[in-house]
């Protein structure tokens, strides 16, 4: 059986510590980002973030990993999140044009027949957009906490996964990847899964 390959898109906090769990559960995990210096330095072992455990991993398991500024390598995997920060100003504004640039480059890269998921925060409505683009398309809440996010990633009590139709099951790369979790998945709508996701983060800030 061919083993999975896992990409993560966009080498910020949320990206470094998402691909962080992939390569812990021992999956194949291509690391993209377009900016040759954040390659560069995670290739060296330089981390832009400090969280426990995660420049451990990297080091112990870089025989798992291809960092890479090629957007041609995800057309090795059969499972792409697409996961870069979403800065938001002091009006609660959020600039989604990083995100919008790098789907972009994903969807023009990657196979038809692999499996796309949006990882960021983005408003209700906003992963709908893309299913005329793609047609593998999920949403997925992720709930990392800062100096706790490996951990997060590597324990969380459920999945939530947006989806086009949440009564159809899940493709049998995302699912194989999420029950290495070892947690329930729950599947429901791209809003309601964006929804949840804004949620978690207002108790978390509150």
């Amino acid at each position: 059986m061919k083993k999975l390959v896992v990409g993560f898109c966009g080498m910020t906090h949320l990206g470094i510590c998402s691909a962080s769990a992939s390569i812990s559960k021992n999956f194949q995990t291509i690391c993209y980002d377009k900016k040759e210096d954040v390659i560069n330095n995670l290739k060296l072992n330089v981390m832009s973030i400090k969280e426990p455990f995660i420049k451990e991993i990297f080091v112990e398991k870089k025989k798992l990993i291809n960092f890479t500024n090629s957007c041609n390598d995800l057309k090795k995997c059969d499972l792409v999140y697409v996961s870069p920060d979403i800065k938001t100003d002091d009006y609660g504004e959020s600039n989604l044009k990083e995100l919008e640039d790098i789907l972009e480059t994903v969807i023009e890269s990657i196979n038809s027949n692999a499996v796309l998921v949006i990882l960021s925060q983005v408003p209700p409505g906003f992963t709908k957009k893309y299913t005329n683009k793609f047609k593998l398309l999920y949403y997925q809440v992720e709930t990392l906490i800062f100096g706790e996010a490996y951990n997060r990633a590597m324990f969380p009590e459920r999945h939530i996964i947006g989806c086009e139709k949440p009564e159809t099951s899940l493709p049998s790369s995302l699912k194989s990847f999420l029950n290495s979790f070892d947690c329930p998945i729950m599947k429901m709508s791209y809003e309601s899964a964006e929804l949840c996701k804004i949620s978690i983060n207002m108790c978390l800030i509150s």
